[in-house]
């Protein structure tokens, strides 16, 4: 291999380990600094998303103190425990049906006795002949207690709430209340922020231990209700968010489609709920995986100019040695006065002078060696 066609390469696997070094580590921050950018964004989103669906319960909380606080309603619960007055029976559901008509999110109400009899009820109840189980009528003494969600008939989501109704401070009863849970999937529903592959999950930790979905998804609008995530997936945050564990995830997480993501996670204590903010490390990666593809094509387009930069550079560098070569051979054939061209200024004309040198020196000591032989001959 001669000394341009080593120059060539020599330039081109420079200019090349440079590109590859320069692409590299700008991929890599560049990468870094957009996960964790979007990680941030998504903390900021699932922060403010647990504060509007506090702000639905807490609403959700004054609506049935207003309801349980009617005098009305528990002087007539009082008269009806004996289930002697068919008319205090009848004037609790006369009240209930005025509720029911007030509150539009309201979907059911029904009372109950101290003991967990149903006295009486209005609207939606899955189960009118029913009794309130004990453990939830004495966690009434709460303000709200969340009692299950289920499905509406008409295809929503309901909550039920167990409240206690009091007269003169006084326990007299409790009331089960049911209502659409429409402002919670307004809130899940809205993907402001979440690009095109976002969402917000929300789930409740079952018997078994795994995560089940309580809306409907984007990239699944059947999930609510039927979806479940196993206890075994160990890397959806979902499954660590029903647990209250976990609430940022910046490698590693992987969502129910199988796809990696980025998440940020909230714990819901009324509910005892996870929330869960993700979108797809993809679409998030996305402007470093351009970058990368511009880096490479203008790796290549590099690559190309070395090649003939080198070309050029590799036949201008070693065109004085070539000449230097010749005239070394042509003096070897017998051109004894030949002499290179010492014009350069550099390390070629420098080796160009001493090759001239040399050249004189062999030229004279051959011809004093002629003297001599001659000499002695004669």
């Amino acid at each position: 291999m001669d000394i341009r066609t080593k120059l060539v390469f020599a330039l081109v696997a420079v200019s090349l380990l440079s590109m590859l070094a320069l692409g590299t580590f700008s991929y890599l921050e560049a990468r870094d600094l957009l996960r964790d950018n979007a990680v941030r964004q998504l903390q900021a989103v699932a922060e403010s998303k647990k504060e509007d669906l506090e702000k639905v319960i807490v609403g959700w909380r004054d609506r049935v103190a207003l309801i349980t606080s009617q005098r009305e309603l528990a002087t007539n619960l009082q008269a009806a425990r004996s289930g002697d007055a068919p008319e205090a029976v009848d004037a609790a559901t006369r009240a209930l049906r005025d509720a029911l008509e007030a509150v539009p999110s309201l979907r059911g109400i029904s009372v109950y006795t101290p003991e967990g009899r149903r006295v009486a009820g209005a609207g939606l109840d899955p189960d009118p002949t029913s009794r309130v189980a004990p453990a939830s009528f004495w966690m009434a003494a709460a303000p709200l207690v969340y009692e299950k969600v289920d499905l509406d008939p008409e295809g929503g989501l309901v909550v039920t709430f167990v409240a206690p109704i009091r007269l003169d401070d006084k326990l007299v009863g409790a009331t089960k209340v049911v209502l659409s849970a429409r402002e919670l999937l307004d809130v899940t529903d809205d993907y402001t922020g979440l690009g095109e592959t976002g969402e917000t999950l929300m789930a409740r930790l079952t018997e078994d231990g795994d995560a089940l979905i309580l809306n409907p998804l984007r990239h699944d609008p059947n999930a609510m209700l039927a979806r479940v995530i196993p206890a075994e997936s160990s890397k959806d945050p979902t499954v660590s968010a029903v647990k209250g564990l976990g609430t940022l995830w910046r490698r590693g997480a992987i969502d129910y489609r199988g796809a990696e993501i980025l998440a940020a996670s909230r714990h819901l204590q009324q509910f005892d709920w996870g929330l869960v903010v993700k979108i797809d490390l993809a679409e998030q990666l996305r402007p470093v995986i351009e970058l990368r593809t511009t880096m490479m094509r203008l790796g290549l387009a590099i690559s190309a100019f070395a090649v003939v930069a080198g070309t050029l550079l590799g036949l201008y560098f070693a065109r004085p040695i070539r000449e230097l070569a010749e005239v070394a051979a042509r003096i070897g054939a017998g051109e004894l006065d030949l002499r290179a061209d010492t014009g350069s200024e550099d390390e070629i004309g420098l080796l160009a002078h001493t090759f001239n040198r040399m050249a004189a020196a062999l030229v004279e000591a051959n011809r004093d060696l002629e003297r001599k032989m001659r000499a002695g001959g004669s």
